[in-house]
């Protein structure tokens, strides 16, 4: 896996894409539906590797906001997915699948965090699967079809929560 770059290399290509709006408390700051990092084009809700300096494996996050603001700092916010070993304490009678991702919900640390676009490593295909599909997966990098709750630091089947 490539390196991620960082903002002061001149190496890397970046182009925003379609614009969402302003916001902020001075609405100086301006959302984005899209950009082009490094010759890849991502778009909100896409799934990607972000930068992990505790260890060589990426975490992963779904794009939920992207903007840049008014000192031209690009930033995203991510929804988080959990690996098996990152909640292993809370998995205690859980059988999970090798390439099996927990999407975080509910209300607290974990779910999502905001960090500059140029954390971005690449793209990832996370795709949901139906439980009914039986030991059947789509061709994917990870799957998922559990959350975890932050919250409350279990895991759940389902949720009644907005999914951003």
């Amino acid at each position: 896996m490539a390196a991620p770059m960082g903002k002061d290399d001149l190496n890397y290509e970046f182009a925003w894409g379609r614009k969402r709006g302003m916001g902020g408390k001075k609405k100086d700051v301006q959302f984005y539906e899209s950009f082009t990092f490094d010759g890849v084009q991502y778009a909100l809700n896409d799934t990607v590797y972000l930068q992990n300096e505790s260890c060589d494996v990426p975490h992963i996050g779904k794009l939920i906001k992207v903007w840049e603001n008014r000192d031209k700092s690009r930033k995203v916010k991510v929804q988080w997915f959990f690996r098996s070993r990152e909640i292993q304490k809370f998995l205690e009678g859980i059988q999970t699948k090798e390439n099996e991702l927990f999407l975080a919900c509910g209300d607290g640390k974990g779910f999502a965090n905001v960090n500059p676009l140029e954390a971005i490593v690449g793209k990832c295909n996370v795709v949901c699967i139906s439980k009914n599909i039986g030991n059947s997966q789509p061709k994917a990098d990870f799957v998922f079809y559990r959350f975890f709750d932050v919250g409350q630091r279990k895991v759940v089947d389902q949720t009644d929560d907005k999914i951003a």
